[in-house]
């Protein structure tokens, strides 16, 4: 057990406000409720053991105003970090973590947010929250269970256990590589786009789309992830992933109805797909185009003889399973007092 565990928090103040609540119906988490959520989970963190939380400062003083109203029994310390409002905060402040020893890292945020950190973590497993647009790598969960959660971790009473869920899992990734060259990362999709520029940055109308690469087949994804459970039911929650083709709408040989934003259902015509396993690499077909990552236009190709590929990588980032979590440590009589 570790008796003197650091556990991590980066809130993203500015998740939950993209351009999905315009041309969508997407759920909007103001910095109050990410407020609500921190103070439950410094609580949980508190009654697990943590004596010491450093977190990602932030405008809002997210965290902060959360600790003023919960007073936690726990020393907390902001990350001496220039912040610039950028992603960038999010890999700098997973790099500090990582480097500091953190035993965990609870993030508050959608994919984007969770494919910064996980860019800068290293191993340290993720309590991903989800307070986003599309969220198929953070969930839903109550911010005290998530707490609890991350605290058991870091001090060694949640551990893997014979007979029990595993409480740490690796969580698959997509590795792209421009010209042969490691470029980017993504936790769940890698979209070519017919968009020339980055522009609002979403993916919303499946005429923009060209080609899809899934790291998952997941059942209840929202956005273009949700592509994969349509085309491949059998899969879901498989180790696989997948590679799509769109087609034209009025030829192509077949289409699906996805939701491809909150409340936003779209046909989308399928001209090719097939699934990809583990370590295996696609190579995207050239042209101009924009890659959006996890939801969002990130990467601009102009010439059309650069070579794309996107590898599905198997050893992505370490995630923590709040119920297995919270299930090894009842088992273990953490809860349990004479």
């Amino acid at each position: 057990m570790n008796d003197h565990p650091l556990v991590g928090i980066i809130a993203n103040p500015a998740s939950g406000k993209d351009i999905r609540r315009l041309v969508a119906h997407g759920s909007t988490f103001d910095n109050n409720e990410k407020i609500n959520i921190v103070r439950r989970a410094l609580l949980g963190l508190a009654a697990a053991g943590v004596p010491e939380v450093a977190y990602l400062p932030d405008a809002y003083g997210i965290v902060e105003r959360a600790a003023a109203a919960a007073k936690p029994n726990l020393t907390l310390k902001h990350l001496a970090m220039p912040v610039l409002s950028h992603a960038s905060d999010s890999v700098e402040a997973a790099q500090r973590l990582h480097d500091l020893g953190a035993a965990a890292i609870l993030t508050l945020g959608g994919d984007g947010t969770n494919r910064a950190v996980a860019k800068g973590c290293g191993d340290v497993p993720l309590v991903p929250v989800s307070t986003g647009t599309n969220n198929v790598f953070p969930r839903m969960v109550e911010g005290t269970l998530a707490g609890l959660a991350a605290g058991l971790v870091a001090n060694g009473v949640a551990r893997n256990r014979p007979g029990l869920p595993r409480v740490i899992r690796r969580a698959p990734c997509l590795r792209v590589e421009i010209d042969g060259a490691p470029a980017d990362l993504a936790l769940i999709d890698v979209v070519a786009s017919t968009h020339a520029w980055i522009g609002a940055r979403a993916l919303w109308e499946p005429s923009h789309l060209r080609e899809v690469v899934l790291s998952r087949i997941s059942p209840a994804a929202i956005g273009i992830a949700s592509l994969g459970a349509a085309l491949y039911p059998r899969e879901c929650d498989s180790c696989s992933g997948a590679w799509i083709a769109i087609g034209d709408l009025a030829s192509a040989p077949k289409r699906v109805t996805i939701p491809i934003a909150p409340g936003l259902l779209r046909d989308v015509p399928i001209q090719d797909a097939r699934l990809l396993s583990h370590g295996q690499s696609v190579f995207l077909q050239p042209g101009p185009c924009t890659l959006a990552l996890d939801g969002e236009r990130e990467i601009e190709i102009r010439s059309p003889s650069t070579h794309l590929a996107v590898r599905l990588d198997p050893r992505g980032p370490r995630v923590i399973d709040v119920d297995a979590a919270l299930t090894a440590a009842a088992s273990s009589g953490f809860f349990v007092h004479p």
